[in-house]
């Protein structure tokens, strides 16, 4: 009499099943074949074809590698030569992780085992020496990371022909035959656990520390190793968009790739799915959810900054208006950034920011050496130079202010008006009404558009102060707001109040008639009077 199968057997051979259901159909996803033409085959027929599709599946259990079929992006991520920082910046479920762990996979395994397809994404020859860093030790490296590694690594290459005997759970480090060594650590642990030996590469996957980077790219420096980025940006404007998006964005990013994957990009998502996830996100995460693109948390304080609307080209000497009226805006710095910006305005009030200068660690001498070659190359001296009225504070040390330095350097300075509310708020009348230019030569200032944010507190209530600036990525935009309260956007006509009095209007219509003339600047605050 047969034995009576168990429930707990009967689930063992339905999901065994389904997992032989699964891979077949992933075989045949991969080779192309239509399983429906399949089933309409002879017998003799089908049962030699799935005798094929069964020594195919065998070969992708013995080496997984062999069914990596990377799309557009990711291959485009991989291929040779690799810079020393790659960064794959996508949207949840863009194909990040697999990009960077098969990746690696091919680096740590032997030659004779990497596929055909993937030559040309393997560098290195073993033994490699690898670091992973996850955000966690727990649901990030247990639930995701040492998954793919399960998924994508040939058995055969691990120490013990398996993960589980390869993988040592006390050190977190997985070991292969030939070797390699990839050992696994978190952005939650102290910064004195990520000393050691020297490696190969370095994977992050979603952003890591700025001091856990430091110290990683110490461990690359015998090798000249490579750094390898695969995330979600979260975090806002981090670290990692000033020192590799940003840079990447204006196309100065020296030895790093960059690829920004959006969901869409890969093609193996369930879109109906998709949209479901993403319904109901605020579109700044949506952005970074989908997109991989970084955006502020925090919100940007000119969100209307656009580079099709807000940049022109850069300038020649020649284009600037002979009329139009031209001067400088100083935000004064050692440590941090002294900020110049050289702004003229039209006669139909449009400022236009043409130039600038952004010089970090420079005395004073030196920048108003730069401020004169500038004044120099663009043959034209500003009217009036205006400053952050902090500049005429005395220093304990000297005795003297910038301002007082920057006159004996012949440079003559206005203090500005430091209203920092009233001046963001003139700033964006300029930036609604498309009356302010910046040419495309002006990276630093276009970038701090870009970055600037209001200070994220979501223990603020209403009757608290108002929302203040980040202070950070400011110092040229400190100087342009500095030159807008100068020359603050001219009102409408019909805007103007009727309730003027006489000597209003006569003032008026005498400014009016001296401009028809050409003796004053065409601007409502009248001629240059700081000349």
């Amino acid at each position: 009499m047969p034995r009576k199968i168990t429930d707990r057997e009967r689930e063992q051979r339905r999901e065994r099943d389904q997992r032989a259901a699964q891979s077949r159909k992933e075989v045949a996803s991969i080779l192309k074949i239509n399983l429906e033409a399949l089933e309409k085959l002879s017998p003799l027929e089908r049962e030699a074809v799935e005798q094929e599709l069964l020594a195919v599946e065998r070969a992708f259990a013995a080496n997984p590698l062999l069914k990596y079929q990377p799309h557009r992006k990711q291959a485009y991520f991989h291929q040779l030569p690799h810079p020393p920082l790659r960064a794959f910046f996508g949207g949840n479920r863009s194909g990040k992780t697999t990009a960077t762990m098969v990746d690696t996979i091919v680096q740590a395994v032997d030659w004779e085992l990497c596929p055909e397809h993937l030559l040309g994404v393997k560098r290195w020859t073993p033994p490699f020496y690898c670091r992973v860093v996850t955000p966690d030790l727990t649901g990030t490296l247990d639930g995701v990371v040492l998954q793919k590694f399960r998924d994508w690594c040939p058995k055969a290459q691990l120490h013990g022909g398996a993960m589980d005997k390869a993988y040592d759970k006390v050190r977190r480090v997985l070991q292969f035959k030939n070797g390699s060594r990839i050992e696994f650590f978190s952005n939650d642990q102290d910064l004195d656990k990520f000393g050691g030996s020297a490696l190969h590469r370095v994977v992050y996957d979603e952003e890591p520390r700025e001091d856990i980077r430091r110290e990683c790219l110490m461990r690359l420096i015998d090798y000249g190793g490579e750094e390898l980025y695969g995330m979600t940006p979260l975090h806002g404007m981090s670290w990692v968009f000033d020192e590799i998006y940003e840079p990447w964005e204006r196309d100065a990013l020296e030895d790093g790739r960059v690829v920004v994957v959006d969901m869409d990009d890969n093609p193996h998502l369930d879109r109906a799915t998709m949209q479901r996830v993403l319904q109901g996100l605020s579109p700044e995460e949506r952005e970074a959810r989908k997109s991989g693109r970084f955006v502020s948390f925090s919100g940007l304080i000119y969100p209307q900054f656009s580079t099709k609307t807000h940049v022109i080209p850069e300038l020649d000497p020649r284009e600037i208006p002979p009329r139009a009226e031209v001067f400088c805006g100083i935000d004064p710095g050692y440590r941090h950034m002294c900020a110049v910006v050289f702004c003229y305005l039209t006669s139909e009030d449009e400022l236009v920011v043409f130039d600038e200068i952004a010089a970090v660690g420079h005395t004073v001498q030196t920048v108003c050496k730069q401020i004169n070659e500038k004044i120099a190359h663009w043959r034209r001296k500003p009217a009036w130079f205006v400053i952050d009225p902090a500049a005429r504070n005395k220093s304990g040390q000297t005795g003297r202010s910038d301002q007082q330095e920057f006159h004996d350097n012949g440079i003559v300075t206005i203090p500005g008006q430091n209203a920092v509310t009233a001046g963001i708020n003139r700033l964006a009348e300029r930036l609604d009404a498309r009356r302010l230019k910046v040419c495309a030569n002006c990276h630093e200032l276009r970038g701090e558009f870009k970055r600037y944010r209001w200070v994220k507190d979501r223990t603020r209530v209403e009757d608290q102060s108002p929302e203040k600036p980040v202070k950070k990525d400011d110092h040229l935009l400190d100087a342009l707001r500095y030159v807008v309260m100068q020359r603050p956007l001219r009102p409408l006509e019909e805007q103007l109040p009727e309730t003027a009095t006489f000597k209003d209007r006569m003032l008026r219509k005498s400014l009016e008639r001296l401009s028809r003339l050409g003796k004053v600047p065409d601007h409502p605050s009248g001629p240059g009077i700081y000349a």
